[in-house]
């Protein structure tokens, strides 16, 4: 998360590379505060603060489509370190877990398990102080104190997921989505006033320099494709009772001229009637070809044997082909299929003849 300068004031955009790292809020820091030497104003904790939140960076082009949103729980109220321009915290009912990771002194990973532990208890169990603001848009009238910021898609019912650390631990996210990617944030912490550091790099709540009271900060998300299904529906009109009728398709998926998608499905019918393939996770934008390469001694297509389709986010495509029998009696389980994928001419049927059966 990226904390900057309201346009009230002048400075350089600061940056955080974890949500508080450079806040100084642990106990042991508060000593080293200076004391009240009248060259900047004392913190005022009676200041109504604002927040202004802005989803994330500009190199996320599609990002202002996934209308993120802002919900603002507050977990702690500011309290006043007698003889030192800062404050410490009273964490809120629900929040008192917050306290023991605090009194810690948290580093970088003290924090981010510390707005883990807010956000599971505040999604479940509490009501935000301002729900739904849009992003951009001042949160104003706040109360000093310590924050939870949850940034969510505007209208999405589930929007709560979680992420895989690299020790294998899960953390709670939460996720806006543009038409074609998915876009997750973790829950951030922030403490309402702040000063900036002298490198301009971060954020403190023990340094000199003047309390910013109306901050704006700037979220890291992080994106993904976003995916979609297709389905492959077959219909068989006569069936050959002899032996099982197989039917294989190839599926090659492109999206911004790069192959995202590529696999074989096969569908076997016993009787007339129709069946369907579904296939998952193919990134959401994707054109996909989907080509019926083997039919079977006695079966033949009587519908177009290759189908075009765009992969939606919210419906499933559908590829649709119809077989019928042929006039010829050839089994159509007299050969072993295998495919092999060729980069020029694609998927390739070899076919084997294994005790072949059929009636010539």
């Amino acid at each position: 998360m990226e904390i900057k300068p309201n346009s009230r004031r002048k400075g350089k955009i600061g940056r955080l590379l974890c949500p508080l790292l450079a806040f100084a809020l642990a106990a042991g820091m508060i000593l080293a505060a200076p004391g009240l030497s009248g060259a900047a104003r004392a913190v005022d904790l009676d200041t109504q603060c604002s927040l202004t939140i802005s989803p994330g960076s500009l190199e996320f082009e599609d990002l202002a489509e996934a209308n993120v949103v802002i919900d603002l729980y507050k977990v702690a109220d500011a309290v006043p370190v007698s003889g030192y321009d800062t404050y410490t915290y009273k964490f809120l009912k629900g929040y008192e877990a917050l306290e023991e990771g605090y009194e810690q002194k948290p580093d970088n990973e003290g924090w981010r398990k510390m707005a883990q532990t807010a956000a599971k208890y505040a999604l479940e169990n509490d009501k935000p102080v301002s729900e739904g603001k849009k992003a951009d848009t001042p949160i104003e009238n706040l109360q000093c104190g310590l924050y939870l910021l949850i940034a969510r898609g505007d209208g999405l019912k589930e929007y709560t997921t979680s992420v895989t650390r690299e020790d294998g631990t899960k953390d709670v996210a939460t996720i806006a989505n543009s038409k074609t990617h998915v876009y997750t944030f973790a829950p951030e912490l922030i403490s309402l006033p702040s000063k900036h550091t002298e490198d301009g790099n971060g954020n403190t709540t023990a340094g000199n320099g003047e309390w910013d009271y109306h901050m704006e900060a700037t979220l890291k998300p992080e994106q993904s494709p976003r995916f979609g299904s297709l389905e492959i529906v077959k219909n068989l009109e006569t069936y050959n009772v002899n032996v099982p009728a197989v039917f294989v398709f190839s599926v090659e998926a492109e999206l911004e001229g790069k192959n995202v998608y590529s696999d074989v499905v096969t569908i076997t019918f016993t009787e007339a009637g129709q069946k369907k393939s579904l296939i998952e996770r193919i990134p959401v934008g994707a054109r996909v070809t989907v080509k019926e390469i083997y039919s079977g001694a006695s079966y033949e297509v009587t519908s177009a044997d290759e189908r075009n389709v765009t992969i939606d986010a919210t419906e499933v495509a559908s590829a649709e082909f119809t077989n019928d029998h042929t006039t010829t009696n050839h089994g159509g389980g007299g050969v072993n299929n295998h495919f092999t994928y060729d980069t020029q001419n694609g998927w390739e049927l070899e076919k084997q003849p294994a005790n072949r059966t059929d009636e010539e």
